[in-house]
């Protein structure tokens, strides 16, 4: 085969094209986060135990039973799932509460909107189950409680809103928003509180910003934070717990 200037030129393209989609491929594989030390803490604290299976991440604290409340967490989007870990590591210890943070295809929940499914297979014996997410991750997790809502008791929105009517949905609602987030788009978070159980209790964390829902560092837009990471998470982690003991 005789190789041609153009034929060099067309194929150095094609690989650039390959290398392009091949990469990012594996940047929407590796996801952002987690913050290493904020895992190393909870690995550290010898009241949580968390369990790393193939399909994702079980958090909880002591014994997992048929009176344990259980939380699908869908990850926010390109963010890996262990960046959830610390947060609901704060849930955890406060209740008899365990978390399951499920794997995504490339870490967007949006792609498998119906995860929750199967993530509850991680704690079967769990009986009660509700499904959360975080900024896109909360807009599929809302995707899946409307579309089966005899399967979960509720759901629980961090930085989200709902984009599909589940305004007469048996279901009980959370939503979980931040002072300094700048990344969540308020417009539309207002516009589609409409959406939402009627009988949703919406609270906002004073000084919280966007990325501090999870433990991977800064995101792009987002606003600065007036108050720690650490603080951040158990504020959330309460407002959680206490949502869930009014039921």
């Amino acid at each position: 085969m005789t190789w041609t200037r153009r034929s060099i030129a067309i194929a150095l393209v094609g690989g650039v094209v390959v290398l392009a989609i091949a990469g990012g491929g594996l940047y929407l594989e590796l996801g952002q986060g987690p913050d290493r030390a904020a895992l190393s803490a909870v690995q550290d604290d010898p009241n949580v135990i968390v369990t790393h299976t193939v399909g994702g991440h079980l958090v909880h604290s002591g014994t997992v039973s048929n009176d344990t409340t259980g939380i699908v967490l869908y990850p926010g989007g390109l963010v890996t799932p262990e960046s959830y870990v610390p947060t609901a590591a704060e849930i955890a210890v406060r209740d008899d509460v365990a978390v399951v943070i499920p794997k995504m295809p490339y870490n967007l929940a949006i792609l498998d909107v119906d995860r929750a499914g199967t993530a509850r297979d991680a704690a079967p014996e769990i009986r009660d189950w509700y499904v959360a997410g975080h900024s896109l991750g909360g807009v599929a997790a809302c995707r899946y409680a409307v579309g089966e809502p005899d399967e979960v008791e509720g759901i629980v929105l961090f930085a989200s809103y709902c984009d599909r009517d589940g305004s007469d949905a048996d279901l009980r609602a959370l939503s979980v928003l931040a002072t300094e987030d700048e990344v969540l788009d308020r417009e539309a978070e207002r516009r589609n509180r409409e959406l939402f159980p009627a009988e949703a209790r919406i609270v906002e964390i004073d000084g919280m910003n966007h990325a501090q829902f999870g433990a991977y560092g800064s995101q792009r837009g987002d606003g600065t934070a007036k108050i720690d990471n650490e603080a951040a998470r158990n504020q959330v982690a309460i407002e959680v717990v206490v949502w869930l003991e009014q039921q």
